[in-house]
Parts: structure tokens; sequence; C-alpha cells
């Protein structure tokens, strides 16, 4: 008896009695999937490009940002310099009951920094600190100047400083500084000690000077050609964690894209460039290494570098490695330069796959919900027979093993197929039809009737052939259920709207 009608329903759970045999046919199963709903079910579709006609292109990138960084290369190491000065007291005989004693001492303090000779420059931050220890007595006020510094306006710097227990600060920012002697800082100070009256035959004065957080956001000066290391260690995920194996790709599509907003030449050489997982040996990408690739002075990024390559990657859990040294000013260039704080060095690795491949060792695995309440005493059921169809249009033939699953009870209840041939690769495109029948005996229906799902592992194979896959190839899946019951089943026919 075939049950179809959506508007009739037969209940065999109704038994009116046991006179003879009777056999019931149902619709139990149906999956179809395309690949473009696979793309979206995965929220794989945002990394997907695809065309009119549905070819595919997996597209992701990696950038590194600032890996050459203008504030970075315009910072002063911290600074810590003592001086020890000693000079005739011309006040060893003269009384000055009013007056403060005063010493005027000059010195330069040279900033150290990697790479950078500043001659004109913006002070971004910085502060000076200032401990004095004499023989005269405390100190009670300093003047300070320096031939070296301007405001914005140009005005020449002198400025009073409070003092506290023989100690004052002196803050750079926003100052403007200029020298004849790179990274060097002329001072000049008068010292004001409150001491009326000075014995001492020598005055002796112990300067100690500590600076802290020395930058510029500006400098006109010469710079040294200076190495940069940087690595990219990202891990990619090319499906989702139900699909798993390795793909042998060809034509991918490695272009590298900088933005190298200083006003010098620069130039990246790579030397590793490496894709790695688990069962696979690394390979280098790139070749020949070390590659050298210029970067020219530019405010947008702009394609330095292009190469096609091909390779093996692990379709879930591959990793990419790179290494590579940023060289900047790599010809040397010797006159005086301009360099902004803002100035920096941005790279993008833009990777394009194209969908065409050849796989041997891929699965997916996947799960069909069971319609099996209308197949009620399992007592009663004799034989139980699964007629499946299979109508595909993949380009790949597919090796199949299907488990009955109970998820109430979290165990497999029956093995329907193991490692069956079920389709072959539909390779012009139309589509390949494929029916499969299973019996079930009576040992084996209790197991599957209390099962709700159906757990299915496709095991893909390209059969060696380079093929394309496209969202619009799809497979569909649809199951029928054939139960033989003992004896005479009475059904009792009711009406569903």
């Amino acid at each position: 008896m075939l049950i179809a009608s959506c508007s009739k329903h037969y209940d065999v759970g109704n038994v009116n009695g046991i006179n003879a045999e009777g056999e019931v046919l149902l619709p139990v199963a149906h999956k179809s999937f395309t690949v473009r709903s696979l793309m979206e079910r995965f929220q794989m579709d945002d990394a997907i490009v695809w065309t009119d006609e549905g070819n595919m292109t997996f597209c992701f990138y990696l950038e590194n940002n600032g890996v050459v960084k203008g504030d970075e290369m315009l910072q002063f190491d911290d600074l810590h310099y003592t001086g020890h000065f000693e000079m005739e007291n011309p006040y060893q005989h003269n009384q000055m009951p009013n007056e403060d004693t005063f010493v005027t001492l000059e010195h330069s303090v040279v900033f150290e920094a990697d790479n950078i000779h500043v001659m004109r420059a913006i002070m971004k931050s910085g502060r000076l600190d200032f401990t004095v220890e004499s023989n005269v007595g405390l100190l009670n006020k300093v003047v300070l100047r320096s031939s070296d510094i301007t405001d914005e306006e140009g005005n020449s710097f002198e400025i009073e400083l409070p003092v506290e227990d023989s100690t004052f600060s002196f803050d750079l920012e926003g100052l403007h500084y200029a020298t004849d002697s790179a990274n060097r800082l002329n001072l000049s100070y008068d010292l004001f000690f409150n001491v009326p009256n000075i014995s001492e035959p020598r005055l002796s004065v112990d300067v100690n000077i500590s600076g802290y957080d020395l930058a510029l956001s500006e400098m006109l000066g010469f710079v040294d050609r200076f190495d940069k290391r940087s690595h990219i260690d990202s891990v990619f995920t090319l499906f989702p964690n139900n699909l798993g194996g390795t793909l042998d790709l060809n034509g991918v599509s490695i272009r590298v894209s900088e933005c190298n907003t200083f006003n010098l030449g620069a130039c990246l050489v790579v030397d590793t460039a490496m894709v790695y997982s688990e069962g696979l040996e690394p390979y280098s990408v790139l070749s020949p290494l070390p590659l050298s690739v210029d970067l020219p002075q530019q405010q947008e990024f702009g394609e330095v570098f292009n190469q096609t390559v091909s390779g093996q990657l692990n379709i879930v859990g591959g990793r990419a490695y790179s290494a590579s040294d940023f060289i900047m000013n790599c010809e040397n260039h010797s006159g005086l330069v301009t360099v902004l704080d803002s100035d920096r060095i941005d790279t993008r690795i833009d990777v394009e796959i194209p969908f065409v491949f050849s796989v041997d060792d891929v699965t997916y695995l996947d799960t069909v919900n069971l319609n099996l309440q209308h197949l009620d005493l399992p007592d009663l059921i004799e034989e139980l027979t699964l007629d499946m169809e299979f109508v595909s249009t993949l380009p790949m033939g597919i090796n199949a093993s299907f488990f009955m699953y109970d998820s109430q009870a979290d165990r497999i209840t029956d093995t329907l197929l193991l490692n069956a041939d079920l389709i072959e690769a539909s390779l012009d495109g139309q589509p390949v039809t494929t029916k499969l029948t299973l019996v079930i005996d009576e040992d084996r229906v209790s197991h599957v009737m209390h099962s709700n799902r159906i757990i299915m592992s496709y095991h893909l194979d390209s059969n060696a052939h380079d093929v394309s896959l496209n969202v619009n190839q799809k497979l569909d899946l649809t199951l029928k259920a054939r139960a033989l019951y003992k004896g005479d089943v009475e059904l009792v026919e009711e009406e569903r709207l």
C-alpha cells in the first residue's frame, strides 16, 4: 500500500486484528543542498567571490599594519647624565647678607637614538629631571636657558623653574629644537643657593640629569639604513569543521601590496614563506627565496608583488608562516630627510584560491532527521526496506558510510552502509542518479525504529581529475521506508487538513 497523499493520514498504531500481511511505503527523509547553501550555512559566503555563472574563488587577506612606524623611529632612549663642576669661590671674602649666591653652569646632553640624527625637530613629549648637590648649600632658584630650543613663535628659550629639595623638572613637549650638532642639547642655567656667607675656597656642584619619554612628532635629519624583522603566523580555515582532508590546488594567486608613507625608499626581503599543517610536510609557497621586493614611497596601497603558486593544503587547520626583513633607506640615502611620527609602512597579502582542484582524501559529515513515527509497533514489523535515491551534479565521486543514530541516548544504533561507492562524478554537469535498496531484517528493526537521525559520512574523490566547484552544483537524497508487517494489519483512515 502506497501512502503519499498530503491530505490523508494512516495510523498504523490503530490495529484491529492480525489476520493477513500488509506493507506500508512512506517517505521518511529528504536532504538537498547546493554548494551555495553550504557556504551560507557555515557562514563562509563572506570569503567567497562568485561569478554570474557560479564559479567561485576563495579570497582572504592578511594585514601587517605599522611594521615600521615613525613614532617608534622618533623615540630616544631614556638618558642619565652626571656632571661634576668645581671653581674658585669669588665670594670667599665677601659678605652678602641680603642676596643669594648663584653659579652659572653650561654643558651638553646627548640624546641616544637608533638610526636617526636629528638636526631640526618638534618635541612630542619628554621630561628632564635635575638633582643638584653642592657644598654651597641648598638650591633655591633656577633659570634655565638653551640656544637649541625655541617656542612655536621662534622666541629664545629662558624659563625660571621652581625648586623643591634641590630638584627641578623641565617639560619639553611642544618646543622646537634646532642644532648644528645632531642629537645634542646645549643647556645653560643659573643656580641660586640660599647662603648668605660663603667661606669655602672652592665651589663644588654635582648635577644629575634624567630624561624620560623623549619623542619627536617631526624631525629633519639623517637616517641610517636599518632592518626591522617581521613575521606573520596565521591559521587559515578553508571549510567548516565537518569537512576534512586535503586539497591539491593550482593557480593560487599571492599578491603583496604596501603603503610606505616615509619619504624614504624601503625594501622587503622575504626569507621564509611556508605552509604546514598536521599530516603534511611543510613546503615553501614562494620561489626563489630569499625574495626581494622594493617598497617605494606612496600614500596609498599599491601592488608590489604577484605570483601564482600551487600546492597541497589542509582543509581545516592549515597554517601559513612567513618571516621577512623590512630595510629602511635601502639605497643608503645620505641627505637630509623629513620623518613624521605618523609615517608608517603597512603591508597586505591577498590570496585568491580558485576552486579548481583534485581531491582524494576529503570527507564531509552531515545528518538527516528521520520521520518514522508512522511505523509504530516495531514488534509487528517483519522486515524494513529502505529505498534511497541520490541525484548529484557534483564533479566528484562519493563513497559513503551511513549510521542510524539515537540522539536521546546519544549512541549509534545501526550501520546502514560502510564504505559503499554510491555516486559517480558528474564531470559534464549533467545529473547522475543512483538508487540503492537496503533490507533490514527483524533482528535489526528495533534498533532502527529507535533512531531519529542518519549520520552520513561522505568520502569525496575526483578520480585524479582537476574539477571546478560551482555554487549551483548540488546533491539530493530521498529516503523511503517499506515496512512489512506480520499478520493482518487493519489501517484506520484519518482525515488531516
